[in-house]
This record gives C-alpha cells, structure tokens and sequence, in this order.
C-alpha cells in the first residue's frame, strides 16, 4: 500500500509540473490554436527593454496534446515594428545531447533597439498553411520598454541615442572643421589641428561609450 501511495504521489507530481510548463508562462504569453495545434507565444524574457538580447518564443503541442519537439524547417517568424520587419529563422530549445532546455519550445533571437508593441508574423505549413500574427499589448505580451525607466543611480544612453546623437553632431562638426581651415594661416595651423584632434576625440569617445555599454549588456 505504502508502494502505491508513493507511485500515485510521484505520477500527480509529474503530471503537474508537465502542466506547469506550459501554464508558466502563459499570464505574459498569447494562447491560440493553429489548425489544431495549441500554441503559446511571447517574449523570452519579460520585462523586455531595448539594448538588450531577447527572443521570440513560441511553445507548441500537438493536436492530441503531446509536445511537439521538432519542426524542421516548416515555420519562420518575421519581427514587425513600425515600418520595420526582418524574418527569423526558429530554433528548438531542447537540445536530445545534453537534456537541456525546454521540449516544446522553439525561439528566435534578437536584440529589440525601439520601445513599443512588436509583431511576430509565422509563416509556413504545420498542419495546414499557416499565416499568423501575434502583437505585444495589456492582453498578450509585453511591449519593448526603455531601459532608463529602471536604470539607477545613472541613467545610460543606449546605443540607437548614441549613433543618433553622432549622427547629428558629425555633419555640424565636419563643417566647422571645413569652415576653420579655409580661414585658417599658416600661424593658425597648430590651432586648427588641435581642434580636429579634439574633435575626432569627442567623437571616438562616444563611440567607445556605444561598444561598452553593448558589451556590459551582452556580458549581463
């Protein structure tokens, strides 16, 4: 008897964690049916923000319920913003060598670099043709937030504010350059030089800012 309460406890247990795989993330994921596969869909990682390595995630089973571990190369995903889009291939999670990962689970990864709601388009044949969209909003998935909503003490520029800051300021200083040394003599030169050499610095050392803070956040 006591053989069978403990073969009764570990199957109830195991029967709940199989359920909590998918039941997890599901309050921050959409729910839907595709020609009668069950699918689960969201960010990776949630709260999600700019600047930092995210992915499309998508959980699939079967129309008999069982997991489905393998696609091949019968879905991709394009990740829509704005007017922007750039198609993704999806990878399984699960990796059969080592046991790790997650069955059932398939991601695209990318680095968002715009807040706002995001689109992920599928495309491709998984038990009839499919064509689905799933956007980020209150009711399925969270939106790619800024990052200096939570940054303390200091609140760092991402790279898109640091390129669009350079890209203002280098035509402004290019024509200063041009502009000193028309009007520059012989006796000015030195003046003029340090000022380039000053410039390129300034410049230089924004950029050197953008690759660290890139590379604080891969590390992270």
């Amino acid at each position: 008897m006591k053989r069978l309460a403990i073969s009764t406890l570990v199957i109830g247990l195991t029967i709940a964690a199989s359920a909590m795989m998918f039941a997890a993330p599901a309050s921050a994921h959409e729910a839907r049916t595709v020609n009668g596969y069950h699918w689960l869909v969201g960010f990776g990682d949630e709260p999600t923000y700019v600047g930092f390595k995210n992915f499309v995630q998508l959980f699939l089973s079967a129309p008999d319920g069982s997991i489905v571990n393998n696609i091949g190369n019968k879905l991709h995903v394009t990740v829509e913003t704005g007017s922007a889009s750039k198609k993704l291939s999806l990878v399984p999670s699960f990796d059969a060598d080592s046991g790790l990962g997650t069955k059932g689970e398939f991601d695209a990864f990318f680095i968002p670099t715009a807040p706002g709601p995001y689109t992920f388009h599928f495309t491709g044949n998984l038990g009839g043709p499919v064509d689905q969209s799933f956007t980020s909003g209150p009711d399925t998935f969270a939106t790619v937030e800024d990052p200096s909503t939570i940054q303390f003490p200091t609140v760092v520029p991402t790279t898109t504010e640091i390129s669009q800051k350079l890209d203002r300021e280098i035509p402004r200083l290019t024509t200063s350059i041009a502009s000193v040394s028309t009007h520059a003599d012989d006796s000015g030169s030195k003046a003029t030089t340090a000022l380039i050499v000053g410039i390129a610095g300034v410049i230089v050392g924004l950029a050197g800012l953008g690759f660290g803070i890139r590379a604080n956040r891969k590390r992270a």
